[in-house]
């Protein structure tokens, strides 16, 4: 599955399908929302060549009115990754607010295999 495959499989319904790559469309609202970005993916090769599976490093960003439900909402995918998505490696994190949007926002880093 590709990277945005896996995201969107596993969370959705934490966030009520409002997950989206690299930006929330200005038509679009309710809070919490996800979005993710693909920062870059390191390909697996063998002797034979390229294996059709990559690294992806991930940006996630959960955006949420107030600071304890952005942190828990995080708290929450961070767990869903870990109990579904093998192998899942997580990171960093940054705390956030977006004066903006006034919303708060938690960004994490992590990779996960794709296959293409």
């Amino acid at each position: 599955m590709k990277a945005s495959e896996v995201i969107y499989s596993h969370l959705s319904a934490l966030f009520e399908n409002k997950v989206y790559p690299l930006v929330r469309p200005d038509s679009e609202k309710g809070l919490p929302y996800l979005v993710y970005t693909v920062l870059n993916t390191n390909a697996t090769n063998v002797i034979m060549g390229y294996t059709g599976r990559e690294m992806a490093y991930l940006q996630l960003d959960v955006y949420h009115s107030n600071y304890d439900g952005c942190e828990d909402t995080t708290n929450q995918m961070i767990e869903i990754l870990k109990n579904n998505v093998q192998p899942f490696h997580y990171d960093s994190r940054r705390y956030m607010y977006e004066d903006d949007a006034k919303l708060f926002r938690q960004s994490i880093e992590c990779h996960i295999w794709q296959t293409n």
